[in-house]
């Protein structure tokens, strides 16, 4: 399911983009594209710093605001997740926020059956053996899904209704899975299940009984499925016209399909005999479930005809090796990106400066920073150049709001008790925050003042002012409970344009992604 990184759709009401988190997934990269949804490599984040890849696949906006297809996705969804089966693509979670409908699988490392098959025709076309072996894989997974049953052992009734090339992924380990029983109809249930008379699925896949809207069981999958094993084995697709409505004709006309051998003269006439009989379109002479299809290939074909897993795995890497070095190059690197991201979030640490025992300025001033440089909008693509040039500029903000606030407390301090701060005594020095500059005399130590009387923050009536250097004037002590009108002036010991006025503090936490 790495076929590579391609661009996300265009922005929408519901817009979702890397670093999106949907449930427990957070999105890194989207990997394939449809009419009815995205697919995203995610990953799933744990404690003690587990995390695994995982395919997240997103409903489009349009669907996900129809009532009746988010009833029928979350109920046939939640059906389909219950199937277990090596060829099989596993449903892991599903769900809704913000939104957005989603699907969580299980990351396939390969890539789709048509894309291979497309790769694959500049070359010739996909090996007999290689095409038979992926064929029989599919028909295991699309079998168990079949025999999906409820808990009381009665069968379900599951039927996928779009097997096709691009619901079959196969592996660079030579597997093939089946994929996307997320819109599959449980044809035993009635409230929640697909209406019959509703067209769905790919015009060049379906059944006659399927086009005609008649109720459809198990078998539409398997004469589906015989299409996909006639393309795959000749290259040629038995029913596709020029449009739409001539392809559902040649589904539903009552001639039969053109045979191999009439065209490829080396066909091998017991295959033949098994691909007429899976594309027979009076379903009660078809092949009844998809496992006898399995095994009417298994006995027409001798072992050496039928492939192997190494074979299907060697031939998939041959064509698709470099892609998928690609793939996982750009995996890694939304990963990395991912990772400076969080770290971004959970606010960055100064160490080339210390506000010592300011711990409550230096907090605020840790927050406001950190929420400028990643705030919840910023796109991961600016995140890498914010971070490359960001530690400089964090300490220079950082040090500048923690000078500024800590002379508007000193200046307030002085202004609240009304006295001259008593000076040193002789040979002990002043003490003073551990900054550079400017130079700030020592606050009267808090025993001194009255407790209701400072404020937590600041003061929006005052306008907080750096101390002189000079010891400011005598003034009478005013009403223990009045505050000044304003503070006495004072002159800077640095010229204004060098002494920034101090951020207006902020207590919200970052709030993410």
């Amino acid at each position: 399911m790495n076929p590579g990184p391609i661009a996300p759709p265009a922005p929408t009401q519901h817009e979702i983009g890397p670093g999106h988190v949907l449930g427990r997934y957070e999105l890194l990269l989207p990997i394939a594209a449809g009419g009815m949804a995205m697919v995203w490599a995610a990953r799933l984040r744990g404690t003690r710093g587990f995390q695994k890849i995982v395919a997240v696949k997103t409903m489009l906006p349009k669907l996900s605001e129809d009532d009746a297809f988010e009833k029928m996705f979350l109920d046939e969804a939640s059906l389909a997740s219950k199937v277990r089966h090596p060829n099989a693509v596993e449903i892991l979670d599903l769900g809704e926020q913000d939104g957005v409908l989603f699907l969580a699988m299980e990351w396939i490392d390969g890539v789709p059956l048509n894309t291979l098959m497309k790769v694959a025709k500049r070359s010739g076309g996909v090996p007999p053996t290689v095409a038979i072996r992926i064929v029989m894989q599919a028909c295991a997974g699309l079998h168990a899904a079949h025999e999906l049953t409820d808990g009381k052992g009665k069968l379900i009734g599951l039927v996928h209704r779009d097997i096709s090339p691009q619901n079959v992924l196969v592996t660079y380990d030579g597997v093939a899975k089946v994929v996307d029983f997320g819109v599959a109809k449980a044809t035993a249930l009635g409230d929640g299940a697909t209406q019959a008379g509703q067209l769905k699925g790919k015009v060049s896949y379906m059944a006659p009984e399927q086009v005609r809207g008649e109720p459809i069981d198990r078998r539409a999958d398997v004469f589906a499925m015989g299409i996909v094993l006639y393309a795959l084995t000749t290259g040629k697709h038995p029913f596709r016209k020029e449009s739409e409505g001539a392809t559902l004709f040649a589904i539903t006309a009552p001639e039969a399909v053109v045979a191999p051998r009439k065209f490829m003269p080396d066909y091998p006439e017991a295959l033949q005999e098994v691909v007429l009989k899976a594309l027979e379109k009076d379903r009660t002479v078809r092949y009844q479930s998809a496992s006898e299809l399995l095994r009417a290939l298994d006995k027409a074909l001798p072992p050496a005809a039928r492939g192997s897993d190494e074979e299907v795995g060697g031939f998939v890497q041959s064509l698709f090796g470099e892609q998928r070095r690609k793939s996982q190059e750009a995996l890694a690197e939304a990963l990395d990106r991912a990772d400076k991201h969080q770290l971004s979030k959970s606010g960055t640490k100064f160490t080339d400066a210390t506000l010592s025992g300011q711990s409550g300025v230096s907090g605020m001033s840790t927050v406001g920073v950190a929420a400028s440089l990643a705030p919840p909008t910023q796109s991961l693509a600016d995140l890498d150049a914010a971070l490359a040039g960001g530690s400089k500029r964090v300490v220079k903000v950082a040090v500048a709001a923690g000078l500024g606030v800590v002379g508007a407390l000193a200046a307030l301090l002085v202004s609240l008790s009304g006295k001259e701060p008593e000076p040193p005594a002789a040979g002990k020095p002043a003490e003073a925050p551990q900054v550079s500059a400017p130079h700030v005399e020592a606050a009267p130590p808090p025993a001194a003042l009255d407790p209701k009387a400072l404020p937590v923050e600041p003061s929006a009536g005052v306008e907080p002012r750096l101390p002189s250097s000079e010891p400011p004037r005598r003034t009478a002590a005013p009403p223990a409970a009045r505050l000044p009108a304003a503070p006495p002036a004072a002159k800077p010991t640095a010229p204004a344009a060098s002494t920034p006025a101090a951020p207006k503090p902020s207590w919200k936490h970052d709030p993410g992604f």
